[in-house]
């Protein structure tokens, strides 16, 4: 019988401290509360979930029902809480101490509030330097998960993406996710039947495989028009009762559930970046309106957009510093 073909999701939400009390309530109306809420009528389908911490103070305080509705979907193992810096910083961009700090903040949190202590990580914006192995392992994170482009970039193919890799600095190691770019377009703009088919047909390809995604719970009810897209038009629940249909191929696992069973495809040495589009943002205005030309003239060809990475995420903390001045 083939190994079952499996996805990983990793379903992140953050709210900056000291945001407009309206629009912390606004994102949890329309879109924090209803995925719960299908996440309940859907006990097939398992997922990770990270919540940054001003973000979890606030729940706490104002709709403290909410935390006894994920504690239900953790202790049922539906869900699995993913730690990461408590105040949502870039972890390169702060000194170590600082880093330890406010992973291990976050996780006591979670093990407090939820009885789990987390064994991921998100990394905000999604920013990867090759020191972060050590800063990972010395806070007790075993994985997170960045982009497919900063696997494209080290020189992967494409088709070797379909696992988890080992990254390693000085000694330490941490195991690393590459998000699929295409299933975070798809996921939820894509129609559902066109989801499952990018994922049966890497099935076909990679039994036994994992294809990952990491992305904004806001895309599911706050960004524009998702909230009626997502939850009036059905689009989450059709994708939710979809996997479930599926499950006799197809394993919705937890990110840390599908590596307790799997060894690592390998190792990972991965370049600084950050997702596209924060590489393109990184760039001073007139040389990021080029290599924005450069990317559409080479939209058809994926296999040439891993040789023009664009900017350094760090460019882009000097712009807004620029700005602020």
């Amino acid at each position: 019988m083939p190994q079952k073909f499996h996805l990983a999701l990793l379903i992140h939400a953050h709210q900056p401290c000291g945001n407009f009390e309206h629009v912390l309530e606004k994102a949890y109306d329309s879109s924090y509360l209803p995925f719960i809420k299908h996440l309940e009528e859907h006990p097939g389908v398992r997922l990770g979930l990270h919540y940054s911490g001003p973000l979890l103070t606030w729940i706490e305080k104002h709709r403290p029902q909410y935390f006894v509705r994920l504690k239900k979907l953790v202790q049922g193992g539906q869900v699995e809480l993913v730690g990461g810096g408590f105040y949502e910083p870039i972890l390169v961009s702060i000194p170590p101490e600082d880093q330890r700090e406010q992973i291990v903040r976050l996780a006591a949190y979670i093990e407090k509030h939820f009885g789990q202590l987390p064994s991921g990580a998100w990394l905000a914006e999604r920013v990867w330097e090759p020191q972060l192995p050590t800063a990972l392992a010395a806070a007790n994170v075993a994985y997170t998960l960045v982009d497919d482009m900063h696997f494209l970039a080290a020189g992967f193919e494409p088709e070797e993406l379909y696992g988890a890799y080992i990254a390693e600095d000085r000694g330490k190691t941490v195991w690393l996710y590459p998000g699929q770019k295409a299933l975070r377009y798809l996921i939820p703009f894509g129609k559902v039947r066109d989801v499952i088919a990018y994922l049966r047909d890497a099935a076909s390809v990679h039994p036994g495989g994992v294809a990952a995604m990491g992305d904004d719970m806001e895309k599911f009810g706050v960004w524009p028009g998702t909230h009626e897209h997502c939850y009036k038009d059905g689009w989450l629940s059709d994708f939710f009762t979809a996997l479930e249909e599926n499950a006799d191929w197809l394993a919705v696992s937890t990110p840390g559930g599908y590596l307790e069973t799997r060894a690592p495809l390998g190792r990972a040495d991965l370049p600084t970046a950050s997702y596209t589009e924060m590489m393109e943002w990184a760039l001073p205005t007139r040389v990021g309106q080029r290599y924005h030309e450069v990317l559409k003239e080479f939209n058809a060809r994926p296999e040439i957009q891993s040789f023009v990475g664009g900017g350094s995420w760090r460019g882009f903390a000097a712009r807004r510093r620029k700005v602020r001045r």
